[in-house]
């Protein structure tokens, strides 16, 4: 069956990846971004303007779609509201799948906005399946690679608590899975091959890049003042605050096979991913 599909943050991190594994399938794709004219996607992929914050663009982008990527900002303070009626947009223009990013241990928290959008999601009456991952291997470039290459540190308050961290492109290859699928009413847990603390994190990028890096264990007041420093909102203050809590105390931890069970290959490991990127932290 054929399926047209809309990646919402396509030009983002798992929203690019999610677009190059459905290009890569054949699949039909439309590419939502800000400004169609100055993004690149691959050939056969249609980029459509599209607008979290303008609802105006939303029918044209929906128009004729089946099945939707749902990935959108993080921190805001509307992303319950806004989200929720994107999610009914969809529907009344007849979109009848739903793969949300989520992200992992959300359903331990029911005041969680990823959380509360699932549920608006199975309420919808479309099929569903959640993605869950855990954090990226690449916000060591995105978010912590200006230390890493300035001072050949990590800057985290993340104790000796582990990650399972997992790579964009194996969620990007579990989306573009679930929105070709016909299965509904599931939720993938996602994440890389092994936990790891961020000292062994230090410890496999120093292999890599040849010169020593190290993990720095700031304290949670410190990471406070410096995403302050950045210009994080009050959400994202809260939000990451909590996540290197959870961290600390080890609810980050423990590898799960889905990569495996879904893509018939094993989950792309930090070490191999970090020597294949090796060129962005100069």
């Amino acid at each position: 069956m054929s399926r047209t599909v809309l990646v919402l943050t396509a030009t983002g991190t798992t929203g690019a990846a999610a677009v190059h594994a459905l290009a890569g399938q054949g699949a039909t794709v439309r590419a939502a971004t800000r400004d169609p004219g100055k993004a690149s996607f691959p050939d056969g992929v249609e980029a459509v303007r599209f607008d979290l914050d303008d609802p105006t663009t939303w029918p044209a982008a929906l128009a004729g779609v089946d099945a939707l990527y749902l990935c959108t900002p993080p921190f805001r303070t509307d992303e319950v509201e806004v989200v929720t009626a994107l999610i009914h947009a969809a529907v009344e223009a007849g979109v009848s799948r739903i793969i949300k990013l989520s992200a992992r241990g959300v359903e331990a928290d029911p005041t969680s906005g990823h959380r509360r959008l699932e549920l608006v999601i199975e309420g919808a009456g479309v099929s569903w399946i959640h993605l869950r991952p855990t954090f990226f291997h690449e916000n060591f470039i995105e978010f912590y690679g200006g230390s890493i290459q300035a001072q050949g540190s990590i800057f985290l308050p993340a104790g000796t608590g582990e990650t399972a961290f997992v790579a964009a492109s194996d969620i990007g290859d579990l989306a573009a899975a679930a929105l070709l699928s016909d299965r509904s009413g599931e939720v993938w847990e996602i994440t890389g091959p092994e936990s790891l603390d961020h000292a062994a994190i230090a410890a496999q990028l120093t292999e890599v890049l040849g010169r020593p890096i190290q993990y720095v264990d700031i304290t949670p007041e410190q990471h406070i003042e410096a995403l302050r420093g950045y210009g994080a909102n009050e959400v994202a203050v809260a939000t990451m605050s909590g996540l290197y809590a959870m961290v600390r105390a080890g609810w980050t931890a423990g590898a799960v096979d889905t990569v495996q069970r879904e893509l018939g290959r094993p989950a792309v490991s930090f070490r191999d991913w970090a020597a294949a990127h090796a060129g962005a932290w100069g």
